[in-house]
This record gives C-alpha cells, structure tokens and sequence, in this order.
C-alpha cells in the first residue's frame, strides 16, 4: 500500500479527528492547504497532486509516521469489543440506535449547530472507544446550519453553502447492481425518497438521510437542505425523515435495535415506526407494540424553557402522519393525544417531546440541575404524582476526552500521569498524581492554550474584517484588544433568546467581583 493510499484510509474514518498525531500529518504536508480545506482530509487528498503528496512525505520523513498511523488503526478496529460486560449482552447482536437530529463529529462535516449535536457526535465517539455497539441516525444536511458573518454596518449575516459529498467521508449504501438504496417514508401527500449515506467513526459508525434524490420532487429534494431551516410543516417531515425513516434506514442496514436513545424530541415519531413493525409482525394491537417499544426506548431531554420544544397543529401532523396512523389503526384524535400533555385537550397542540416522554421507559435532563427544572415543567404529564416524584432523572453531560483536550493539556497529563491515561480515566486512583504538578506548570499549559485561542480568533476577525472592506487599522485594533493578561467572556451558542444569554447579568455583584478582580 502506498503513501495515497494509506493517508487515503486514514482520512475515510473519523477516527483520526481524536487522533492529534495523525492530524499532524496532514497538517504538516501543507499547512496553508489544511486551513483551506477545513482541516478535511478528504477535500486535501482532492487538492493536492500525488507528486507533491510523495515529495513533502519524503521531505518530512513522513512514511514511518503514516505507517505507524494505519497500523494503529487496524489494531483499533481488529482487537474486539473491549466493553468488559459486551461479551455476554445483547447488544453484540442488537446494538443501540442513538437517534438525534444534530452529530458534531468535526467541523468538516457540518451536520450540528451547537450542544446537542457535539453530545451525539461524542456519544459515537466514546461508544467506539469503549467498544459499546451504537449506530448513529441522522440527517445529511446538504448546506448543514448557516455561517455567521457581519456587514458594514454590524449587523450579522447568514451565508449557506453547498456541501460536496464526494469530499465528506461517507460511503453510499447501495442494493442490487450498486444502485443507490432508497428509503421511502409515505405522507397523506406523497412518498419522500432519501440516499443512505454511512460514516465511520472509529467502531461505531452513524447512517445518513439525504432527500436530494431524483425520485423526490423539488420541494422534498430541498428538504433536509437545512439544519433548523423552513417552516413547521418542513420541521415536521424532516422529523418524520429522521424518526420513520431512520427506523427503516437501520432496517435496510440489517440493524435491529435493542436499546432505542432519542436525543431530544426531533425523532420521537421513530418509537410509532417501531410499533407499526412489533404489530405487523406479531399481529398485536398498537398499545401492546407501545408498550413492547417503551420497554426499550431511552429519552434525553435538553430544553428547559418552553420555547425549545417542537409543537405542531393537527392539520400538519395529519398530513405527514395520515399513511402511518392509519396502519396503526389510530384515529386522528388518538394520534394528537400522543403528544398532548391533556390528551383530551382537542386545542393542544401536538409536542414532540411529549411524544418522547411517553414512549420512554427511562428519561434523563443532561444536569442535576436541568432534571429539577424538567420535572417542575413536565409534571402535569403524571398526575397526582408530586414534582420529585416525577421519574424524569439526570445524567450531566460529559465530553469525549480525546477530542477535546488541548495539545499543551495532553502533553501534561501525558507526563504526569503515565501513558494510556485516557482508558484508566475512570478509576479515581489514576487522577492522584495531579496533586504533584506545580502550579506554575499547570498555568504555563493554560496559557499556552489561551494564547493559540486568542491568535486562531484574532486570525479570523481580521480575515472577516477584510471581507467588509475595513482598513488595517481596524485589524490592528483588533489585535489589540484581545489581550492575553485580560480576562475575555465569550457566548459560545447560538445567539438565540431561549439560550438564556442574559444569566451571566443575574448576579451582578458576583459579575463584578469578578471582572473587577486583579488575578
């Protein structure tokens, strides 16, 4: 196998996106290029000539590095589920579906806008490494969520653009003859057709739907376009795409779920797909293939305000779930009640989250403190039950480590810690020797890390500033006002009212003595 062909191998699973010496490589080929593309080793491979490849390998030295690197990448995927209980669980032969409309597995591939899609992305992430069998469901946006940007006069703008497929690291799943696999999903309308994509993450691996497929006519090729984008009616098919058609994606995969996790409301309709087949199947009525799929359905929710919840009126669930609801021999009133927290509340509006907290055998908020405000908020759903008697828990959300620690932090823990730190991270004993790293070495890692932050900002308001034809005096000023020795708060979410921007001014006194503090 030759130098190509290697980096190509590499770059075709997402497993090198927490892998800081095989992003190295690439990097090191050509650094300005690897910027250009996004850090997409896909699209760099595209862009540069196999001489060149070849010429800067050599130059570096590289051909050990990029052996070393496949090498280890062969023995992660061949050495076996390494999850000590998975020998002896179902879930070797059924493995769990993580439906969510969001995956932030790299910036590359731009399928997420915020927190919910890097939880989902570092859920395959961690299952891969821990060797839990999970597939990923989920949508292939071909313009992702928009970038930000901001005109003369301040104010922002949104910029969509086109994602090239053939430069994502995805394989087409295909059927007879290699002709692309179609799932169809039917509406009281028509039938929406959506491609099967496959990602590699590591282990694991996440299937997507794209709709921008011959069969489907404009408007349904148009409609998983866009992350969030378009009206409630196209909200409510993209859900029916994602809940439905996921479902029957995983069907044609030869996947047969034992554990169902709903990351938020979105794909909440998968749970009356799955019914529709326990009663096709065994020939039972729908309350008992309810009940079969709530015995292993797992609901997290993420949303403490009302606002961040999808509602839909019944005219819109009629029609995209018409064809479905009459196979599950439910009335339309039946259907609506599914998602009405008073199912005899005929102006109710349809919610997906409620759908998912009924269908759910266990529920979970993403912190201690969220599980308190959602069983305050979801506990007209149990009626003469008190709030804390609502069985609405909490897991707090953690990250997948190895994608997220900054190089000058590894290299720390590296040296303090021992190698293989990361496997051993769950055992209290492997973290007793940070009680010997001195402060000063701990400070001089975070301020490493602070400055590459400040310069990688810097770098990109300037760029974004020449974009609105400001001077470079502007960009000097920029420069001098991010300034390592000042202490900078930043909103890293979307700049929505419901995110709650506004807390960091609940406690003015304690923001004051903290921005007024000299250390």
């Amino acid at each position: 196998m030759g130098i190509t062909s290697e980096l190509r191998e590499l770059a075709r699973n997402l497993w090198w996106t927490w892998q800081p010496n095989v992003i190295a490589i690439f990097r090191d080929i050509d650094p300005n290029l690897w910027r250009e593309v996004n850090h997409n080793p896909v699209a760099f491979l595209s862009r540069i000539s196999r001489e060149r490849l070849v010429e800067r390998a050599t130059e570096l030295a590289s051909e050990s590095r990029i052996n070393y690197a496949v090498h280890r990448l062969h023995e992660y995927l061949e050495r076996g589920w390494s999850w000590k209980d998975v020998a002896e669980s179902p879930l070797k032969a059924h493995p769990v579906a993580y439906f969510s409309a969001e995956f932030g597995l790299h910036e590359s591939l731009p399928i997420y806008s915020g927190g919910l899609g890097i939880l989902a992305g570092d859920h395959l992430k961690s299952a891969s490494d821990l060797g839990i069998p999970l597939v990923g469901v989920g949508l292939l946006y071909a313009q992702g969520y928009f970038n930000q940007s901001l005109d003369p006069s301040g104010r922002q703008q949104e910029k969509y653009f086109e994602t090239d497929i053939d430069q994502l690291p995805l394989e087409r799943v295909t059927g007879d003859e290699g002709r692309s696999r179609l799932i169809k999903v039917e509406t009281k309308e028509r039938t929406i057709h959506a491609q099967l994509w496959v990602a590699r993450v590591g282990r694991s691996y996440l299937a997507l739907l794209d709709s921008d497929v011959e069969e489907n006519v404009p408007e349904d090729r148009e409609l998983v376009a866009r992350l969030y984008g378009g009206d409630e009616r196209t909200r409510i098919r993209q859900e029916l795409l994602l809940g439905v058609g996921g479902v029957r994606a995983l069907a044609a995969l030869g996947v047969r779920p034992s554990v169902l996790h709903l990351n938020e409301g979105h794909s909440a309709f998968s749970v009356l797909e799955l019914a529709r087949q326990e009663m096709v199947q065994d020939g039972i009525t729908f309350k008992e293939a309810f009940d079969r799929v709530s015995e292993r359905t797992v609901f997290t929710t993420h949303t403490p305000v009302e606002a961040g919840h999808d509602r839909f009126k019944a005219d819109l669930v009629e029609e995209a779930l018409g064809r479905l609801r009459e196979e599950l021999r439910l009335t339309p009133g039946e259907l609506m009640a599914l998602g009405r927290v008073d199912p005899g509340n005929e102006k109710e509006l349809f919610c997906m989250t409620v759908l998912g907290l009924k269908a759910a055998w266990k529920t979970n908020g993403v912190s201690a403190l969220h599980g308190k405000v959602s069983r305050k908020m979801w506990r007209n759903l149990w009626p003469g039950r008190s709030v804390h008697e609502v069985p609405i828990g909490h897991i707090t959300n953690g990250v997948h480590v190895a994608s997220w620690i900054a190089p000058a932090m590894r290299q720390l823990y590296d040296s303090c810690l021992g190698s293989g730190w990361e496997k051993r991270m769950c055992y209290p004993e492997t973290w007793s020797a940070i009680s010997g790293v001195e402060d000063a070495e701990l400070w001089e890692a975070n301020q490493i890390s602070k400055a590459r932050l400040i310069t990688y900002v810097q770098r990109r308001v300037c760029a974004q500033e020449a974009a609105r034809g400001a001077g470079g005096d502007v960009c000097d000023i920029t420069q001098r006002r991010l300034d390592p020795e000042v202490l900078t708060i930043g909103f890293a979410r979307r700049f929505a009212t419901y995110k709650r921007a506004d807390l960091i001014l609940r406690d003015e006194e304690r923001l004051a003595r903290l921005i007024c503090d000299p250390k």
